[in-house]
C-alpha cells in the first residue's frame, strides 16, 4: 500500500497492557530464605553495585546496546555516530570537538574528563546558537544530538549522575518534544509509515536507546546511597522514590513504543497474509521490523525485568524474561554460542522469580534447563557466570525441599565455579548458603 501505513486497531499486544500502568504495586510475602538468591544472581551481572558489570558478561552488551542506539544509527562506530563527518561542523566547533576528543580517548589514567566536558558543552553551545537561524544545526539534528547524547555519557562515567539525568532528558525533547516524551504511541505511526525520512527514523531509535539510559541512570542514582534490596523490593520505600519511579516510568515507555510497533508491525505481516490481526504476537525473531534487532529488543527486555525483577513486580519480569527467550530461542537451537549463553543467563532470572513466587517444581525444571545450556560452552562468561547463579538457586530449591545433601553439591559447586571466575560476592553467597545447610 503506498504511504503511509495505518496503524492497526486492536486492543493491544498483552504484554504492552500490561506494562502500561506506571503503579508500583504492594508485593508482599517475600521470602527471605531465598533473598540471596534474587540478589546473589543479580550481583553476578552487576558487581560492585549498579552501573557496574563482569567484563564480557551479557550486561555490558545489553547496556552497550543501548549506548550505540544513542550515538548513532545502529551498527555505527560510536565515535563516527556520534560527530559524523567533519564537514556538517563549522571551524570553531570541530576545534572545540577535537580538545574534547583529545581529553576524552585518552587512556583510562590520563583522560580529563571534566576538560572532555568543558570542550563539549561549550561546542553544544556554538551549535544551539547557530541553529536559530541555520536549521542544518537544529536543535534536533543527529551530529547535534549525537554531542548531547556524548555530554550525557560523560556525566555518568563521572559519576555526576544529576547532569547526566538532565542531558539525557535534553536530548528526549530535542527530539520528541514533551508530547512524545508523555506518551511514545505517536512515534508508533511514524516508525510503521514506510516513507519515514531515514534521518527521523534514526533519531527516534537514537530516543529510545537513551530512554533505556535514563531509566537505568534513575535506577542507579536511586540506590546509590542504600543497598539495591532495601530501596528497590521494599514496596513502602520504592512508592516513596522519585528516581525509582522515573526509572519505571521511562523502562516502561521503551517498553510501550518496542511491543506496540512490533504487534502493529505483526499483524501487518497478517494481514498481508489474509489472517486476522492478533493480540499475541510469536516474537518470532523473523518477525521483527527491520530496524528492531534481535539483541536490541533482547537486551532491552533483559534490561526492564532485571529491574522489575528487583523490585518484586514478578508479574511484570517474567512475561520480558520470557519473549526475550523467545527471540533468541532459533539461534540457541542452532547452537550457536553468544545465544545459547544468554539464554543461561535469562533462565537464571526466571528461575529466581520461580523460587520466590513459592514455585519450587517449576524453578527447579528452569534451573535445570538453563544449567544444559550453561554446560555447552565453558569458556564463556555468560554461560560460566549463569552456571554460578544457576546452581546456587538449585541448591536454596533442594534445601527448601528438604534435601540437604543435594544442596550442599550445588552450593560446592557454585562456590568452585566463583573461584574461577573471580566472583567473590558469589563466593561469599554460596559459602555462607553451605554453612547454613
Amino acid at each position: 500500500m503506498a504511504g503511509t501505513r495505518p496503524t492497526v486497531k486492536g486492543r493491544g499486544v498483552m504484554l504492552s497492557n500490561t506494562l502500561i500502568s506506571s503503579t508500583f504495586k504492594n508485593t508482599h510475602g517475600l521470602h527471605k530464605a531465598f533473598e540471596a538468591s534474587l540478589l546473589g544472581s543479580r550481583s553476578i551481572f552487576t558487581q560492585g553495585g549498579p552501573g557496574s558489570d563482569s567484563s564480557g558478561s551479557w550486561l555490558t552488551l545489553a547496556r552497550g546496546i543501548a549506548g550505540l542506539m544513542i550515538f548513532g544509527t545502529v551498527g555505527l562506530a560510536i565515535y563516527a555516530g556520534v560527530f559524523g563527518a567533519g564537514s556538517v561542523y563549522p571551524k570553531p566547533v570541530r576545534t572545540l570537538l577535537r580538545e574534547g576528543g583529545k581529553a576524552y580517548m585518552r587512556s583510562e589514567e590520563t583522560r580529563d574528563l571534566p576538560k572532555a566536558i568543558e570542550c563539549y558543552i561549550k561546542a553544544l553551545e556554538l551549535l544551539d546558537e547557530l541553529g536559530t537561524t541555520d536549521l542544518i544545526h537544529a536543535p534536533d539534528a543527529a551530529h547535534v544530538t549525537g554531542l548531547v547524547a556524548r555530554i550525557a555519557s560523560v556525566y555518568s562515567e563521572m559519576g555526576d549522575l544529576d547532569n547526566a539525568i538532565r542531558s539525557y532528558e535534553s536530548l528526549l525533547q530535542r527530539i520528541l518534544g514533551s508530547k512524545g516524551m508523555d506518551d511514545p504511541k505517536p512515534l508508533v505511526s511514524e516508525l510503521m509509515d514506510p516513507k519515514l525520512p531515514p534521518a527521523r527514523r534514526a533519531n527516534i531509535l537514537r530516543a529510545l536507546g537513551c530512554a533505556n539510559k535514563l531509566a537505568e541512570t534513575y535506577e542507579t542514582r536511586a540506590v546509590r546511597w542504600k543497598r539495591r534490596s532495601i530501596v528497590l523490593a521494599d514496596p513502602a520505600l520504592a512508592a516513596s522514590s522519585t528516581d525509582v519511579k522515573e526509572a519505571g516510568r521511562w523502562y516502561q515507555w521503551c517498553l510501550q513504543l518496542v511491543t506496540l510497533t512490533y504487534q502493529n508491525h505483526y499483524n501487518h505481516i497478517q494481514l498481508d497474509k489474509g489472517l486476522e490481526p492478533t493480540s499475541t504476537p510469536s516474537f518470532d525473531p523473523t518477525t521483527l521490523p527491520r530496524f528492531f534487532s534481535i539483541e536490541i529488543v533482547a537486551s532491552l527486555f533483559y534490561n526492564a525485568a532485571t529491574y522489575f525483577a528487583s523490585c518484586a513486580q514478578y508479574e511484570l519480569a517474567v512475561p520480558l524474561l520470557q519473549r526475550a527467550l523467545d527471540l533468541l530461542r532459533p539461534a540457541t537451537d542452532n547452537g550457536k554460542e553468544d545465544e545459547v549463553c544468554r539464554s543461561a543467563v535469562l533462565m537464571s532470572h526466571l528461575a529466581n522469580a520461580a523460587v520466590m513466587k513459592s514455585d519450587l517444581s517449576g524453578a527447579e525444571k528452569t534451573l535445570m534447563d538453563g544449567l544444559f545450556l550453561a554446560k555447552k560452552f565453558s569458556r564463556n562468561n555468560d554461560c560460566l557466570n549463569s552456571f554460578v547463579a544457576l546452581t546456587y538457586s538449585l541448591g536454596t530449591v533442594y534445601q527448601a525441599a528438604g534435601k540437604p545433601e543435594s544442596a550442599r553439591v550445588q552450593y560446592r559447586q557454585a562456590i568452585d565455579v566463583a573461584k574461577t571466575v573471580g566472583d567473590k560476592d558469589a563466593e561469599r553467597l554460596a559459602t555462607a548458603a553451605l554453612s547454613r545447610v
